[in-house]
């Protein structure tokens, strides 16, 4: 597995770590975006499968974040599309729980 991936999707399972680790974990989701399109079919399953960790996780997720960055300023000085959904936890997490998890989880699909 690449070492990007594996990274990433170790990270997605404690979601109880420092607001700093998930930081790193947001940029290391970057990074993996730059190289999806070469990542072979077993690689996508399991990025999906991380994403749906982080999104079903993602009220831990921002509570932690939120101590060390504010997702809604990074977003905007950095010109954050909604394409890196990643970066937007602070906004899923006031989601309705059927929509965060049942629509966004479903609507993950990794495909060549």
């Amino acid at each position: 597995m690449n070492d990007l991936l594996n990274y990433y999707c170790v990270s997605v399972e404690f979601p109880q770590t420092s607001g700093a680790e998930h930081l790193e974990m947001l940029q290391m989701r970057d990074r993996v975006a730059e190289i999806e399109s070469i990542l072979t079919d077993e690689e996508k399953s399991l990025l999906a499968n991380a994403d749906r960790k982080l999104i079903a996780n993602a009220t831990q997720f921002y509570q932690e974040l939120s101590r060390f960055i504010n997702l809604a300023e990074r977003r905007q000085n950095e010109k954050i599309t909604p394409e890196y959904w990643w970066w937007y936890l602070d906004v899923l997490t006031f989601l309705p729980i059927s929509l965060n998890q049942d629509s966004l989880i479903k609507d993950i699909e990794y495909s060549q």
